[in-house]
């Protein structure tokens, strides 16, 4: 990690470094419509019929259970208008005892079920909400998982990401209650359109009060969700950048930097600044939405004053009996609130769509076409460039991989890449052929290209140009799991999940761990001494963040257990980018002596700027400056005295046990002299 502000406010700005790739790709499918982006959005009809499929599909009886209680809804305020209209009209009519009572009673009886049962629905509903929401968690971590990596570390996704999850965990979130939005605006409309009608029976004007200064109301809501939309993409990045300091703060590789070059003051600075940048951007749009709901409410006081005016002067011209005056009022009460609901949850539907519309976009968009294999082996004559122009599947492969222990050979040929946004090439023109079994070190400075070829070479990135063949076939005829099923890699950067040693060696949280390989692959990454010493042993879970119990492993010993996973996956080829950079030069040699042990029968790529593994591979591969400049034996490019043997006259004195101890020897003799 970078030290200082200036690494900090890079990855707040641009991400870290790898979230530049794949963006051009990226931006290069939205200009030819081959990839989806925010810019488009889908109409709030196809958003509507989405969310009634995805009910239907996945919770049918919540689906039912909407509709059911929005009949409920609509019907109870027309039960509890008619209760005062009866006693009225029986007194003014003059009903028998035993009809008043009855008719009563049985209203009575039917506005208790309809409550009780309102209840019951609205109580199922709540409860239905946390299915719903956590099919859609599923669905997103499905497509993080399944996305190639260099779209998972493009900013754009990440972006689009973060705005989807936002979406669903924010306060208030309509996703998230999207099944109440939509059974009180069907409730709203059903009332609105019952209601009216009722009310036009006695006259035009009644509804005309009712639905005028609802429309304006309803223009001046639409002027207020223009502006959100507006607004929203602003309020989303500052909070993608709070969400990144606060990270920073709970980050505890983050910490020491913070602490050491006095970056809190300034982190926090930036959480602030962006707050309030949030916080102005949604002012903004609830403005809006405040200067609608203040004529909303001046005009329903117009509304209710004309419609009372209206019916009492029905009653002074005897054209209207006491009774209807509280049957209408009531109903235009009803009416009113209907109106207030529609256009309250039209607002609602309105943020519903557009998250849907990010939601549905996310998910729907292209997962790469690194892999364009079905997963097993094509046949002879559609491999090359048939194979090549060839549709992927979505997700991860369904048909069984074609899993081989026998070593494969590689070939690279013209193959180049450019990282996007930059003009400079980081590996120009390679042609490289390593044979099946074939122990390649591929060495040079910092910034030679080493990860970049590796990351190729595993399928994470595709070349700018050139192709890969592995075992004779191209990469991309290969599906994802049948290529990956190939490779057991080590990468500088080691995440170990919070699970047993055993389980993260294995790659396994079930029963089908072979424990004895477990230990002899410990032992080979020269981790079994710490472990065999721990009184779980290789069942000590790890992470003590997580588990009450775990542990926490040093940088070189959990680049040991992912060495370990290397060596206990039969994957015919074995690639390590400077797995033991956290390693002193003495254990390094040591774990490259013991790794030529497994190495055997299988393809092995070793990346190091370090040449402690190169005596024990069949070439060496000097990179430098995107290029290979060299390539031969030990004993040949020691020979050829060019930049591989400067190289290892410089770093050699460290590698070798006999001048290390015979220096420390002597800086021990000069520290007792001196004392």
């Amino acid at each position: 990690m970078e030290n200082g502000p200036d690494s900090f406010e890079k990855e707040l700005t641009e991400g870290p470094e790898s979230e530049k790739e794949g963006e051009k790709r990226m931006a290069e499918k939205k200009r030819n419509g081959t990839e989806k982006g925010t810019e488009r959005r889908y109409s709030f009809i196809s958003n509507a019929a989405w969310h009634w499929r995805e009910q239907f599909t996945r919770e049918p009886k919540a689906a039912v259970s909407v509709l059911l209680l929005s009949l409920v809804a609509i019907s109870l305020p027309l039960l509890n208008a008619r209760l005062p209209k009866l006693v009225l009209q029986g007194l003014e009519e003059r009903w028998e005892l035993m009809r008043f009572v009855a008719v009563l009673l049985l209203l009575v009886a039917v506005l208790a079920v309809a409550n009780m049962l309102q209840a019951a629905l609205k109580a199922y509903m709540r409860r239905m909400q946390g299915p719903f929401e956590d099919d859609f968690n599923l669905r997103l971590l499905k497509k993080r998982l399944r996305v190639d990596y260099e779209i998972l570390e493009s900013r754009q996704f990440n972006e689009d990401a973060h705005a989807v999850y936002d979406s669903l965990y924010r306060p208030h979130s309509v996703v998230r209650d999207s099944s109440m939005i939509w059974q009180q605006s069907l409730t709203a409309a059903g009332g609105l359109l019952l209601y009216g009608l009722i009310l036009l029976r006695q006259s035009l004007l009644v509804p005309l009060l009712v639905l005028i200064p609802a429309l304006l109301v309803f223009l001046l809501k639409r002027k207020a969700m223009r502006r959100d939309h507006e607004l929203r993409p602003a309020a989303d990045e500052a909070a993608r950048k709070m969400r990144y300091v606060e990270e920073r703060g709970w980050d505890l590789r983050a910490g020491k930097d913070i602490r050491m070059y006095d970056l809190g003051g300034w982190l926090l600075g930036i959480l602030k600044r962006e707050r309030k940048t949030g916080e102005t951007n949604v002012r903004l749009w609830e403005n809006g939405y405040l200067e609608a709901n203040l004529c909303d409410a001046l005009l329903c006081f117009a509304r209710d004053a004309g419609a009372y005016l209206y019916f009492i002067l029905q009653i002074v011209q005897g054209t209207l009996p006491v009774s209807d005056f509280v049957w209408y009022i009531s109903v235009v009460a009803s009416c009113q609130q209907a109106c207030s609901a529609l256009l309250e949850n039209a607002e609602l539907l309105g943020r519903l769509s557009f998250d849907y519309s990010r939601l549905r976009l996310f998910l729907e968009s292209g997962e790469g076409d690194i892999f364009q294999g079905t997963g097993v082996e094509e046949e002879s004559g559609k491999t090359g460039a048939g194979a090549e122009g060839k549709g992927r599947k979505t997700g991860f492969d369904s048909a069984a991989p074609s899993r081989t222990k026998k070593a494969v050979g590689i070939e690279l040929e013209h193959v180049s890449f450019t990282y996007p946004g930059s003009r400079v090439p980081t590996l120009k023109d390679l042609n490289l052929t390593i044979r099946p079994g074939e122990k390649i070190a591929l060495v040079g400075l910092n910034g030679a290209g080493k990860s970049t070829l590796v990351k190729l070479l595993c399928g994470l990135y595709r070349p700018t140009s050139g192709t890969i063949r592995v075992g004779g076939r191209p990469l991309s005829s290969f599906g994802r799991e049948e290529y990956f099923s190939m490779i057991a890699a080590v990468f500088q950067d080691v995440k170990l999940l919070p699970l047993t040693i055993a389980q993260n060696v294995a790659s396994d949280n079930g029963e089908d761990i072979d424990r004895e390989r477990v230990r002899q692959c410990l032992s080979l990454a020269g981790l079994w001494e710490m472990v065999d010493g721990l009184p779980q042993k290789e069942d000590t879970p790890l992470g003590r963040g997580v588990l009450d119990d775990g542990i926490e492993l040093s940088g070189g010993e959990r680049q040991k257990v992912w060495m370990a996973r290397a060596f206990y996956k039969e994957a015919p080829i074995l690639i390590l980018d400077e797995p033991t950079a956290a390693l002193d030069p003495l254990a390094e040699q040591e774990i490259y002596e013991k790794y030529v042990q497994m190495s055997k029968g299988r393809t092995s790529l070793f990346i190091s700027h370090r040449l402690a593994s190169t005596r024990f591979c069949d070439r060496i591969v000097l990179l430098e400056n995107g290029r290979i400049t060299e390539q031969g034996s030990h004993e040949e490019l020691m020979e050829k005295k060019g930049a591989y043997a400067r190289l290892f006259e410089v770093q050699g004195k460290y590698y070798r046990k006999e001048e290390s101890g015979k220096e420390w020897d002597e800086a021990m003799q000069m520290g007792g002299a001196q004392a």
